[in-house]
């Protein structure tokens, strides 16, 4: 089903979570696991790539799939399985990661390292394609059984469920994964309907995570009047 103006509430979480995984490849890439504080902070990309991924899994199989459980029993089955093969994939690189942290020679964090490599390898290519298909049997399901109106209120009381450091990481990696004019939209709606301190606490995040050109670009943008 093409239809662009119905709202996708998969689009924006899924460019973030995109986003943390093309990071976290290069950096496990560019890591010497010979150095321990550069391998450190490689692993605790890694570690939070694993809670987020998982915290997500969680959120569409108790907030998302089960709008659609009596709906498309079969389709649900299907994506509960993949969420449970993403699991043990996230549990392997888990297993990788230990195996780094308890390795004392050189050679053996080199090793390790590799190791990392291969199954973020896997987790990545199996979250990309994952993700695709959400965004089309998933999505094409949603918009045939709810509104945009239903699915804006799954999305608030998504974020509504969140403890405020976990959505703020989530909303990180939004800005890292959107396009600017995509952030210039969000951060309007969010400006419009938000207290002013979330407002503020998000442009705060914005200012960190957006290189000084574009974050100028979103400033100029949601200073600037809607013309009627």
């Amino acid at each position: 089903m093409q239809n662009e103006t119905r709202y996708n509430p998969f689009y924006q979480i899924h460019q973030g979570l995109r986003a943390m995984l093309y990071h976290c490849s290069l950096q496990v890439q560019h890591t010497n696991f010979m150095d321990d504080a550069a391998a450190a902070e490689t692993i605790a990309s890694l570690k939070e790539l694993i809670w987020l991924f998982e915290g997500h899994a969680h959120t569409e199989d108790t907030k998302v799939f089960s709008l659609l459980q009596l709906k498309a029993p079969e389709v649900i089955e299907d994506f509960e399985k993949q969420h449970d093969k993403d699991h043990m994939l996230a549990a392997h690189l888990q297993g990788c990661i230990e195996q780094y942290e308890v390795a004392a020679k050189p050679s053996d964090k080199v090793f390790a390292g590799r190791q990392l490599q291969f199954s973020l390898a896997e987790f990545t290519a199996f979250n990309l394609c994952h993700m695709n298909m959400e965004e089309v049997i998933i999505r094409d399901l949603l918009w045939k059984y709810y509104s945009d109106e239903q699915l804006h209120a799954v999305t608030m009381d998504i974020v509504g469920s969140l403890p405020p450091e976990k959505n703020a990481r989530y909303s990180y990696w939004m800005l890292k994964g959107l396009a600017t004019h995509e952030i210039i939209e969000w951060y309007k709606v969010i400006q419009a309907t938000a207290p002013s301190f979330i407002f503020d606490q998000m442009l705060e995040l914005a200012a960190h995570a957006l290189s000084p050109i574009d974050f100028s670009a979103i400033q100029e943008a949601i200073a600037t009047p809607e013309m009627a």
